[in-house]
C-alpha cells in the first residue's frame, strides 16, 4: 500500500512535469520562429556585395570608425558626414571587430534586428490572439519582401523599426496590464530610438499612443501611469549627451545639417530627389507586404469592427468612441495595431519627401491585423472570410505573370533575368492560391491555410534569393573586384559618373569623385597614374583620353588605367 508521503510525492511530480510541458510548449514555438527568422535573414548575408548607395552609406562609416577611431563624428570618404545619429555606425564598427570587415558584418546588426523583431511580433500575437494568429501573422512578416529586403541590408532602417514597433508592444503591454517594468524597457528603447534615426524615433510612438489612448477615452490614465517626465529623462539620458558633444565639436553646424535639413526640411520639402505622389507609401506598404496585402483591406475593417457594427455605419462620433471604450482585450489589441499602421501611413505620406523604407515601423502592425484575421477564421472555422482574397491574390498573381515583361521594363535599370523571375514567382503563387482554394472546397480548411502559408513561404525565400543575386550582379557586379585591383596599385581611384559611396569600403582609402568630364580631366592632368572605375557608357569618352586604356569591361563597369607625364 503506499503511504500518503509517497502519494504527495507523486501529486508534486506530475504537478512538475506538467509546468516543464507548459513552458516547454510556450518556448518551443517563438524558438522555432526565431530560427525560421534568423534563416530568412541570415542565409548568404554576406554574398551580395554592398548595393550603393544606401548601404555604402552606412557600411563604410563604420569602417573608418573602426579604422580612424573617431567614435564621435561618423565619417564618409574619410569627410565628416551630418546624416544619422551613429547608434548603427557604433553596432556595426562592433560587428567588423567580432566578424572582420565584410558585407556579413556589415549587414548582421540589420539582420538581427529584423530576427528580433519578428520573435517579438510573435510574442505579442501569442499573448493576446493565441498561437494560430502568432505563427500566422509572423510568418506573414518574414516573407513580406520589403520587411526581408530591409532587414538584409546594412542600412538604419530595420534598428528603427525594432525599437519603435518594441516601444509601442512594450507600453502596450506595460499598460495593458499595469506592468511599470514593461514602461521602463519602452522608454529605453525610444532612446535607442532617437539615436537610430533621430526626432522621428520619439515622435511616431508618442503619436500613435496618443491617438489610441484618445479613442479609448483613458487618455488621464494613461498619463498618469506613463510618467511622461521620468520618461523623457531616460530618452535624454541615453540620446542627449551625444547630441550636444556633437554640436559641440562641430560648432553648431550638426544641428544645422541633421535636425534641420535631416528632419525639418524633408518633411516640408524634397530631400536629395526623395520625392513622390500622395500614394507614394500606400503602394510601398501594400507591395511590400505581398502577397499578405490582399487580406489587410478586410483586416482593418475587422480591427474598427466594435459589437458587430462597422465604423461607418455608426451613426455619431459619440456613439462611436463610446463604442471604442468598451472593446475587450482581444480586440483592443488588433484596433491598437490597426491605429498604429494607418498613423505611420498617414504620417509619411504627409511627408514631402519619401522613401521606400520609411513606413517599414508599420509592418509589424500589419502583421498583427493580418494574423488576427487569418488566425481567427482557422480557429473560429470562418474560413469563407478568405475566400475573396485568395481569389483576388490569385487575379493578380496571374496579371503578374502575363505582364511580367511590361512590369520589368518600368525598373530603371533592371537585369534581363528579372522577368523571368517575376515570371516564376507569379505563377508559382497561383498555383499556391489554386491549390489552397481547391483544398478549401473539399473542406479542408485548416490544411488549405497551412500550405499557404508554408508554400508562399517558401516560393519567397527561392526567388528572393534569385533576384537578390540577379540585381547584386546588374548593379554592383564587378565593383569590389574593381576597388581592390586599383587599391594594389596605390594610385589615386576615381569612380566617375556613378554614385558609389562603398567603394571606400573595398579600397581601404580615400577615393575621389568628380562631379563632370571636366573636373575629371583636371584632376588627371596632375597625376602621373590613376584608376577610374565608371560605366561601359563612358567608353568613347576614355577611348579619346590620352594615355588611357579599359583594363577590364564586366556588365555595365569598366576599370580604366589612366598613364601621363607631368607637364
Amino acid at each position: 500500500m503506499p503511504t500518503v508521503d509517497s502519494k504527495v510525492e507523486d501529486a508534486l511530480m506530475s504537478q512538475k512535469v506538467l509546468v516543464q510541458q507548459s513552458v516547454l510548449w510556450q518556448v518551443l514555438p517563438v524558438s522555432l520562429i526565431f530560427i525560421v527568422a534568423c534563416g530568412v535573414f541570415f542565409a548568404q548575408l554576406g554574398l551580395p556585395p554592398l548595393f550603393n548607395p544606401d548601404e555604402g552609406l552606412y557600411a563604410e562609416p563604420g569602417r573608418e570608425m573602426l579604422e580612424t577611431g573617431e567614435y564621435l563624428t561618423t565619417l564618409l570618404n574619410y569627410d565628416v558626414r551630418f546624416t544619422k545619429p551613429p547608434l548603427v555606425i557604433w553596432a556595426m564598427a562592433f560587428c567588423y571587430k567580432i566578424f572582420g570587415v565584410n558585407e556579413f558584418a556589415a549587414r548582421f546588426f540589420g539582420a538581427s534586428c529584423g530576427a528580433i523583431l519578428a520573435a517579438c511580433t510573435y510574442l505579442m500575437l501569442e499573448r493576446y490572439r493565441g498561437v494560430t494568429c502568432g505563427v500566422v501573422g509572423t510568418l506573414a512578416l518574414i516573407t513580406a519582401p520589403l520587411y526581408v529586403a530591409t532587414g538584409r541590408m546594412a542600412i538604419t532602417d530595420m534598428p528603427l523599426a525594432l525599437f519603435v514597433a518594441g516601444s509601442l508592444f512594450a507600453f502596450y503591454r506595460a499598460f495593458r496590464e499595469q506592468d511599470a517594468f514593461w514602461r521602463w524597457i519602452g522608454y529605453v528603447l525610444l532612446g535607442l530610438a532617437v539615436m537610430t534615426k533621430g526626432p522621428i524615433g520619439l515622435v511616431l510612438p508618442v503619436l500613435v499612443l496618443g491617438v489610441y489612448h484618445g479613442l479609448r477615452g483613458n487618455w488621464r490614465e494613461a498619463l498618469k501611469f506613463y510618467k511622461p517626465l521620468a520618461g523623457v529623462l531616460i530618452v535624454a539620458l541615453i540620446s542627449v549627451p551625444w547630441f550636444v558633444a556633437e554640436i559641440i565639436v562641430t560648432k553648431g553646424a550638426y544641428f544645422q545639417a541633421f535636425i534641420v535639413r535631416e528632419n525639418l526640411e524633408r518633411f516640408t520639402s524634397v530631400v536629395d530627389s526623395h520625392k513622390g505622389p500622395w500614394w507614394y507609401h500606400l503602394a510601398a506598404m501594400l507591395g511590400g507586404f505581398f502577397p499578405w496585402a490582399v487580406f489587410v483591406p478586410q483586416s482593418l475593417i475587422n480591427a474598427f469592427r466594435v459589437g458587430g457594427t462597422t465604423v461607418k455605419r455608426m451613426p455619431n462620433i459619440g456613439a462611436l468612441l463610446g463604442r471604442f471604450q468598451t472593446m475587450d482585450c482581444r480586440q483592443d489589441f488588433v484596433f491598437f495595431a490597426a491605429l498604429w499602421s494607418m498613423i505611420t501611413l498617414t504620417f509619411f505620406s504627409l511627408s514631402v519627401s519619401k522613401l521606400l523604407t520609411y513606413t517599414l515601423p508599420a509592418f509589424p502592425a500589419l502583421a498583427v491585423v493580418v494574423g488576427s484575421e487569418v488566425g481567427d477564421a482557422v480557429t473560429r472555422g470562418r474560413f469563407k472570410r478568405l475566400f475573396v482574397p485568395l481569389i483576388l491574390l490569385g487575379i493578380i498573381c496571374s496579371f503578374t505573370a502575363l505582364a511580367a515583361p511590361l512590369i520589368v521594363s518600368k525598373l530603371r535599370d533592371a537585369p534581363m533575368d528579372l522577368y523571368a523571375i517575376v515570371n516564376g514567382y507569379a505563377l508559382l503563387e497561383t498555383v499556391v492560391v489554386v491549390l489552397s482554394l481547391g483544398l478549401m472546397l473539399s473542406r479542408r480548411y485548416t490544411w488549405a491555410v497551412a500550405v499557404f502559408v508554408f508554400l508562399t513561404l517558401c516560393s519567397s525565400a527561392y526567388y528572393g534569393a534569385q533576384a537578390v543575386t540577379s540585381l547584386s550582379n546588374r548593379w554592383e557586379g564587378p565593383i569590389p573586384s574593381f576597388a581592390r585591383f586599383a587599391s594594389i596599385s596605390g594610385y589615386p581611384i576615381f569612380v566617375f559618373g556613378m554614385r558609389k559611396p562603398g567603394v571606400p569600403f573595398y579600397t581601404c582609402r580615400k577615393v575621389r569623385y568628380p562631379a563632370d568630364f571636366d573636373g575629371l580631366c583636371s584632376e588627371l592632368s596632375k597625376l602621373k597614374n590613376a584608376y577610374v572605375l565608371t560605366r561601359d557608357t563612358q567608353t568613347a569618352f576614355f577611348a579619346t583620353l590620352p594615355g588611357c586604356r579599359i583594363v577590364s569591361r564586366q556588365g555595365q563597369f569598366m576599370l580604366v588605367e589612366c598613364k601621363r607625364c607631368r607637364h
